[in-house]
């Protein structure tokens, strides 16, 4: 069934700032912004939100570049290149996969590693910020809400885990 749009150019703007897409979307990047505020105030001032996609998204041992471009939903250039700006701050080494000679595996440097930490005690003090304002049992249930969400929408985990 289709959904019956507004007319009018408010009640159009209305419904499409309601959709899922539009809510997640805003939520995704305030808490970004918000992020990489609090990055910045510890001292990561050459941390920029294209490098968070990346390292957010870099696994906690070693991951490909195949599989970070597939993740970020760019392309295998695009993450090659912005993973050579990250190296060249020192966030990431790069080396060639000894089980496949045409793959180059990334992972995290030491001051990657420290970044990874203080990005996730930031994490953990936005969400305990949003706890507190909309209560524990909301914020919980909307995050199992949007993982059934992504489950559907997202099924073989395409964005996940290799």
């Amino acid at each position: 069934m289709r959904p019956v749009l507004p007319d009018d150019p408010a009640g159009l703007r209305a419904w499409r700032d309601a959709t899922l897409y539009r809510l997640v979307t805003r939520a995704s990047e305030a808490e970004m912004r918000e992020t990489l505020s609090r990055l910045r105030e510890r001292g990561y001032q050459d941390v920029t939100s294209t490098d968070t996609a990346l390292l957010a998204n870099l696994d906690t041992a070693e991951t490909t570049i195949s599989a970070l471009a597939r993740r970020c939903g760019v392309t295998r250039q695009a993450a090659s290149q912005q993973l050579a700006l990250l190296s060249q701050k020192g966030y990431v080494s790069r080396k060639p996969d000894p089980a496949d000679s045409r793959a180059i595996l990334v992972r995290r440097t030491a001051k990657g590693h420290a970044l990874m930490r203080d990005a996730l005690e930031i994490v953990a003090e936005i969400e305990a910020e949003y706890a507190a304002s909309v209560g524990a049992g909301r914020l919980a249930a909307a995050k199992e809400l949007l993982t059934d969400l992504v489950g559907l929408a997202d099924p073989g985990g395409a964005l996940g885990d290799d």
